[in-house]
């Protein structure tokens, strides 16, 4: 039986601010990236592959090899004058955290199965940057909408605000399944694991 295969994200959004002062917005998001790696043992591929069916807890859900959960926290200031307010300033800063897979003892294994680890590990974390880069442009296009909203009073103004980004997550969701969708497929072509399913 073959196993599927998958690299998966999380969203946490914490914080919101605001403040009434006075003139022009300007937001560029704030980002934190660290990495954070799990233990894999195994001295052919698919022990190598069962070591990492066993992350499931660490990486939140069966079947994934890598994981990116962000944190994000976004301030705004208003600027308000008579039946109008604006947005001054606008603060973005995200969080990523990436776990990825490293081999306790990659040297020892045998050339050819080192070089397909190898490849493997360096395929997870290209797809975790993937996931780093989607919620990046989300991120700016909402910051962009954001910056050019207006409304009658402040409090209009921030209803505003978070349809703005409630739609944003909405639209970034979708951006990071399809993607998941279309590499779950390729990784699962990968030659490590067709290695280890051919021993099953």
């Amino acid at each position: 039986m073959n196993t599927r295969f998958y690299t998966g994200f999380a969203a946490i959004c914490i914080g919101l601010a605001f403040l009434i002062t006075g003139p022009a917005a300007d937001a560029r998001p704030k980002v934190k990236t660290k990495n954070q790696h799990y233990r894999v043992d195994g001295s052919d591929a698919a022990a190598i592959v069962s070591s990492m069916m066993k992350q499931h807890r660490l990486l939140g859900g069966q079947g994934r090899v890598g994981r990116t959960k962000m944190k994000r926290r976004i301030e705004w200031e208003f600027t308000e004058r008579k039946k109008s307010c604006r947005v001054k300033r606008h603060t973005i800063r995200l969080d990523f955290t990436t776990q990825l897979p490293r081999h306790r003892s990659e040297k020892r294994l045998r050339r050819s199965l080192r070089k397909d680890w190898r490849a493997f590990a360096k395929h997870v974390k290209w797809h975790e940057g993937q996931h780093r880069k989607i919620w990046l442009s989300c991120a700016r296009k909402a910051e962009k909408k954001v910056n050019r909203a207006r409304a009658r009073t402040c409090g209009q103004l921030l209803n505003k605000l978070e349809r703005i980004y409630k739609q944003s997550n909405a639209t970034c969701d979708k951006r990071h399944a399809r993607f998941d969708a279309k590499e779950t497929r390729r990784l699962g072509r990968h030659p490590l694991i067709r290695r280890a399913n051919l021993r099953k």
